[in-house]
């Protein structure tokens, strides 16, 4: 529905000052060509007062056609009476003639008793009168056969007769249009009747409460500019109100939505930056050490690889070089002075390294200790320029780093990679620099190693051998061997566990070639656990043929460390009714140094067990007095280290002595390993030594002869 503004406006007059019924008239036919709605009401109600002047019009047709029939057979009956009445018929048949010319019928039939007459046309099969002549079969169009049988007016008589019914269709037709005529204009005035009451009492208002609610929508700042006292009781009234209403609580929470979206946009502005700052840090992480501000690997591989696509334009020797360092001993650090100390050292090493670099992200934390820094020579690099930049770089990362008064240093292995002779793509270039840095690491002599093919055939001889490993234990190629440990008197008082390893291809492989290999892959976890049961076992074996002696079994530092030792080990002694008191495990100084508070706890509960305790190679750790009297352990082992060289080296032999009379002082007894010559068996006797172990007094095997006992079978 659409009506146009001024139509709105005179709508809004005729509301205020109302107007004559014709001023109505011609308002509301100025309004029914532009509503869409008033063109419905009006086409509906005129439409439904022509159906039902139809509806009337077909009953009183089919009426108005039966009383004129009944008029014409009035007609022709009237004439037929007064003709009997006055003639003879029989007598004067000439008379019938003149009937037909007086009354207008066609023909007619007359019969009685005395005789018959007919005159005009033949008269058909004539239907009786006492039914509706309308529905009586014509014989053509504008004839009627009608029949009187002995009627009142004319007794003993059958009559039948044709009429001229030929100006009936005429006058039906004009009774139609009479009736079609005054319909119509009964339906004209009603519509307008109609219209001009509905347009007053529901169009107009409709349409001003129609045109308030559109200016309302549009200018929403100020709603109560609309409100309007309502015009009427009914439901536009009601529905004026609710309009009012509306605005008013429109207005009324203007302001309140004014401050919600202040605070929305304030909300929306905070959290923009929440992202932003999200973000950003995501970028960091992503790309940033947390604990340094260096690149990560990530990072500095871009950036590599970015440097060697540039460098692809430059000579192909001397580029450049790949250093990685890696500080050693760092662990021990963090456990004496303490992870914050650590990461303390960690951060000025690497400002320390961002000095050297030439670019930002040129040097990166690889992760734990290790670094990795990028020295360009785009101009061709000159092999002693470049050792002794590196020498420069070791000197300045080896320098002390004071944390909280505290002097804390770590010597720097590096592994160098030269660009592009030893790589020409950044993970080859970082493979072969940790390459280089792990062969410094374990030379020591020389903290500066260069990578070449050597190398490289080394690391995968390494990582077959890690292969082979791995398939050892289930494939039974690793055997347990057995070394005396015997008292002052020479009687053996237990046997130390020691692991070998017999390749079916590459023959005997020593453990220090496999060992430090397990430990690097953590395979040592599964080579411990099997020593440690395999041990029981055998033990238990020769102790059912009469062995009262202890079997020594080391623990490396990840056993150690691996949560839940304690129940292993309960379980393990449980399930094997092994005797706690003849099991004892060796751990090495380096093994506990860590975490101290966490390793005396997990000593004090294998104690706990009945387990006896020893520290291995001892002397050759960090601070071992420190918290040797913290250690909850039955024996020391005293180092081959101290005794290859008694009784010659007197600087061995007092510190051997030291170290026996404080064990002895703490109540722990001592043995001492590595026992090769009388001379350094009397020596450590002498200065008080419980028991000793090495070659003089037997070598590793795997059958031993328990004091006591028939020989054992070991293994099967």
């Amino acid at each position: 529905m659409k009506a146009s503004e001024s139509e709105l406006a005179l709508l809004s007059d005729q509301s205020a000052d109302p107007a004559p019924l014709g001023w109505a008239t011609r308002q509301w036919f100025r309004q029914l060509a532009a509503c869409r709605l008033c063109r419905n009401v009006t086409l509906a109600v005129f439409v439904a007062i022509l159906v039902i002047e139809t509806l009337i019009l077909v009953p009183s047709y089919r009426n108005y056609e039966e009383d004129l029939l009944r008029q014409y057979e009035a007609v022709a009956r009237q004439g037929i009476a007064t003709f009997l009445a006055s003639t003879n018929v029989s007598k004067e048949p000439a008379a019938a003639q003149a009937l037909l010319r007086a009354t207008g019928l066609l023909g007619i039939d007359m019969k009685t008793a005395d005789g018959s007459q007919a005159a005009g046309e033949p008269v058909g099969q004539a239907a009786a009168t006492d039914g509706k002549l309308r529905d009586i079969p014509r014989p053509a169009p504008g004839k009627l056969d009608l029949l009187w049988s002995n009627p009142e007016w004319a007794p003993d008589w059958e009559i039948a007769a044709r009429l001229d019914i030929s100006e009936l269709s005429g006058e039906l037709w004009a009774f139609v249009f009479r009736i079609l005529g005054l319909s119509l204009l009964i339906a004209l005035f009603v519509t307008l009747v109609t219209m001009s009451v509905l347009g007053r009492m529901m169009l107009a208002p409709l349409l001003r409460l129609r045109h308030r609610i559109l200016q309302a929508g549009e200018d929403a700042a100020h709603p109560l500019h609309y409100v309007r006292q309502p015009e009427r009781c009914d439901e536009f009234g009601e529905v004026a109100g609710a309009l009012n209403k509306m605005l008013v609580h429109i207005s009324t929470y203007q302001d309140r939505l004014q401050v919600l979206n202040e605070e929305l946009d304030k909300l929306v502005d905070q959290r923009t930056r929440s992202l932003k700052a999200t973000e950003k840090e995501l970028h960091i992480r992503s790309w940033y050490d947390q604990l340094t501000g260096l690149a990560n690997r990530a990072l500095f591989e871009e950036h590599l690889r970015n440097f060697l696509r540039h460098a692809e334009t430059e000579s192909a020797a001397g580029v450049g070089a790949l250093l990685m360092l890696g500080l050693d001993n760092f662990q021990t650090i963090n456990g004496l002075a303490g992870h914050a100390a650590g990461d303390r050292m960690l951060q000025e090493i690497a400002h320390r390294l961002s000095h050297y670099a030439q670019e930002k992200n040129l040097v990166a934390r690889l992760g734990g200790d290790v670094f990795a820094l990028l020295l360009p020579h785009m101009s061709g690099a000159d092999p002693q320029k470049l050792q002794r930049e590196i020498e420069a770089i070791t000197g300045t990362v080896s320098q002390p780093v004071i944390v909280s008064g505290q002097e804390l240093q770590c010597d720097v292995s590096v592994g160098v990679a030269l660009i592009p002779t030893d790589g020409q793509d950044a993970p080859t270039l970082l493979q072969h620099a940790e390459i280089a840095m792990q062969k410094a690491k374990a030379v020591r002599e020389n903290s500066i190693h260069f990578f070449s093919k050597t190398l490289s055939q080394q690391v995968r001889q390494r990582q077959t051998l890690l292969t082979e490993l791995k398939s050892a234990i289930p494939q039974g190629q690793l055997k347990l061997h057995f070394q005396p440990q015997c008292d002052a008197v020479r009687d053996c008082v237990g046997y130390e566990v020691l692991i070998r390893w017999d390749h079916p291809s590459w023959g005997p492989i020593p453990p220090s070639h496999f060992i430090p290999l397990a430990e690097d892959s953590h395979l040592i976890l599964t080579l411990g656990d099997w020593i440690l049961e395999q041990a029981i076992v055998q033990a238990k074996r020769w102790i059912e043929e009469g062995f009262h002696g202890r079997v020594a079994v080391n623990l490396s530092a990840q056993q150690f460390a691996k949560p839940g030792l304690v129940d292993e080990i309960s379980e393990l002694l449980t399930q094997h009714r092994f005797p706690a008191n003849q099991l004892e495990l060796e751990i090495t100084e380096t093994a506990f140094m860590g975490d101290i508070d966490r390793a005396i706890t997990i000593m004090q509960q294998i104690r706990a067990l009945g387990v006896q305790l020893a520290v291995d190679d001892f002397g050759t750790g960090y601070s071992s007095l420190a918290y040797l009297k913290l250690l909850p352990v039955n024996r020391i082992k005293i180092d081959r280290a101290f005794v290859k060289e008694l009784p010659a080296n007197q600087q061995d032999l007092i510190l051997c002595r030291t170290i026996i009379t404080m064990a002895h002082n703490m109540g722990c007894q001592v043995i001492a390993e590595g026992v090769e010559t009388e001379e350094q068996a009397t020596c450590l006797l002498d200065a008080g030594c419980d028991e000793l172990q090495g070659y003089l007094l037997g070598k590793p095997g795997p059958v031993v002869l328990p004091p006591g006992a028939p020989k054992p079978k070991v293994g099967g």
